[in-house]
C-alpha cells in the first residue's frame, strides 16, 4: 500500500517533514476508516462492486504506483499494445478496490450460510489437506483476492499462519490487522518472518505465503523469462522441515465468489543437488505456476511495486539454466 493515499501529491515533501507525514497518515486513516465502514454496512456483493469502482477511480491517482504497474505489465506482456496495458491497469486497480471492500466481509464469506461463495478444489491428486500432520506450506500470488488462500485453509479446518506486510502508515496497519484477525489464523509480520513461521510450523500450523514480489537479496528465478530476485523462504522451509510446498491459485468467479485450487506439491528436479540449488529449482517451478495463471487473467494481477530490477534482461529457459549452472560451479 502507498505510504500516502489521499495526500499522495504531497508525498515527497512529507517524507522530509515528520509533522506533515503524521498529519497525512491521520488524514488517510480517517478516509479509509469511513470508507470501510460504508463497505461493512453493505451486502458483500454490493461492497465488492463499490470497491471496484473506488479502486478504478482512486488507484490511477497514485502516479508512481501506476507507472510501476505499467512497467511491470509491459515487461511481462511485451506483445500487448499500450491501450490493452492501460485497460489491464484499470482492471487491476478495480480488483484491488474489491479486495479492500472484501476485508470487511471475511466472516460472511467463510460462514456456513455463504459456503457457495468459496469453492475449494484439488488438482493433480492433491492429498496434503487430508493429513492431520505434518503441516504444509501453501504459496500463492497477488491474484484476485489472494487473502482467500487462508480462508480456504480454514474451510478445510487446517490451522494456519499467514505472512503479511504492514502498510507504512502505522494507523492503517492496525486497522488492517484487525480485519485480518477475522481470517482466524496466526499472523506474522515479514519483519520477523523465518523464525516465527518455523515456530508455528513446529506447532502444527500450515503456512500461507504470497510470494510473487521481488526480494533484492534473493537468488534469481525466471519469471516471464526475466530473472527476478526472489525469496527462497518457502522452499527452504519445506526442505528443512520435510514439508510439502503447495502452489495455490485463487480465482474470482463473479462478484465476491471465489475458487481456490490446491495443486500437487512441487519437488526438486534433482534431489541430489545441494539445498540451495533445490530451493531455487522449486521456486522456479512455483513461479511457472504463477506465470501461467497471470497469463490467463492479467487484469487480476496486482503488481504496483517493481517486480524486476531495472537492468534485468529477458532470457530463454535454456539461457537461465546455463547461468545457474555457471554460478553453482
Amino acid at each position: 500500500m502507498a505510504q500516502f493515499i489521499i495526500g499522495n501529491a504531497f508525498g515527497k515533501i512529507a517524507e522530509r517533514h515528520r509533522g506533515l507525514q503524521k498529519f497525512l497518515w491521520r488524514f488517510d486513516f480517517v478516509a479509509v476508516w469511513l470508507l470501510v465502514r460504508v463497505f461493512g454496512l453493505l451486502p458483500v456483493d454490493a461492497a465488492s462492486s463499490l470497491g471496484k469502482h473506488f479502486g478504478r477511480l482512486a488507484g490511477p491517482r497514485l502516479k508512481r504506483k501506476t507507472a510501476m504497474y505499467r512497467e511491470n505489465l509491459s515487461r511481462a506482456f511485451p506483445e500487448k499494445p499500450t491501450v490493452e496495458i492501460e485497460q489491464l491497469i484499470c482492471e487491476g486497480w478495480g480488483n484491488a478496490g474489491r479486495v479492500m471492500a472484501e476485508y470487511t466481509h471475511f466472516k460472511a464469506i467463510f460462514a456456513s450460510r455463504d459456503r457457495e461463495r468459496l469453492h475449494v478444489e484439488m488438482s493433480g491428486g492433491f492429498t496434503t489437506h487430508r493429513q492431520a500432520t505434518p503441516p504444509a506450506i501453501y504459496v500463492g500470488a497477488h491474484l484476485n483476492n489472494w487473502e482467500m488462500l487462508i480462508t480456504a485453509l480454514n474451510r478445510l479446518e487446517i490451522p494456519s499462519v499467514a505472512l503479511y506486510t504492514p502498510p507504512t502508515n502505522p494507523l492503517l496497519a492496525g486497522l488492517l490487522y484487525e480485519y485480518r484477525r477475522d481470517m482466524d489464523c496466526a499472523l506474522v509480520s515479514r519483519d520477523r518472518a523465518a523464525r516465527e513461521i518455523i515456530r508455528h510450523l513446529e506447532q502444527g500450523r500450515s503456512a500461507g505465503l504470497i510470494v510473487d514480489r521481488r526480494l533484492d537479496t534473493g537468488p534469481e528465478v525466471p519469471f516471464f523469462d526475466i530473472s527476478k530476485p526472489s525469496t527462497m523462504l518457502p522452499a527452504r522451509l519445506a526442505l528443512k522441515l520435510g514439508l510439502d510446498l503447495v502452489p495455490t491459485r485463487v480465482e474470482r468467479l463473479r462478484g465476491a465468489e471465489f475458487r481456490v485450487t490446491f495443486y500437487s506439491p512441487v519437488v526438486a528436479s534433482d534431489p541430489r543437488a545441494d539445498k540451495n540449488r533445490q530451493a531455487q529449482d522449486m521456486m522456479s517451478q512455483v513461479h511457472q505456476h504463477f506465470q501461467n495463471w497471470i497469463s490467463e487473467t492479467p487484469g487480476a494481477w496486482f503488481c504496483p511495486q517493481r517486480i524486476w530490477p531495472k537492468n534485468a534482461l529477458r532470457r530463454s529457459a535454456g539461457q537461465f539454466e546455463q547461468e545457474v549452472d555457471a554460478n553453482a560451479a
